[in-house]
């Protein structure tokens, strides 16, 4: 595991704000989010255009937002795989919706 470079006001903004709704998110039944993250991927695929493209709004800003956040402490295997799941759920959501 790296160490964690300083924290710029950007970021320190950013993990201010999100610690509570961190709380809160770690808070809830453990099935909670795999079973939310689900739903909205197969809103993405199932659903009409028009209530699709929110789905796949929330999973990606929720994606990218983890993704933030845990950042500075990746490798760059976990940084690889964090891309690769953003590009391929974007991919999966214009394929589903176009």
């Amino acid at each position: 595991m790296s160490t964690r470079p300083p924290a710029g006001p950007l970021r320190s903004a950013v993990e201010r704000r999100s610690a509570t709704l961190l709380v809160v998110l770690s808070r809830q039944p453990r099935w909670l989010l795999p079973v939310a993250s689900a739903l909205l991927l197969a809103g993405v695929v199932f659903l009409p255009a028009p209530a699709a493209v929110p789905c796949l709004a929330i999973l990606l800003a929720f994606i990218a937002w983890l993704t933030y956040l845990s950042w500075p402490v990746l490798d760059n295997r976990g940084r690889a795989i964090r891309l690769a799941s953003l590009v391929l759920l974007l991919t999966l959501g214009v394929q589903s919706i176009g």
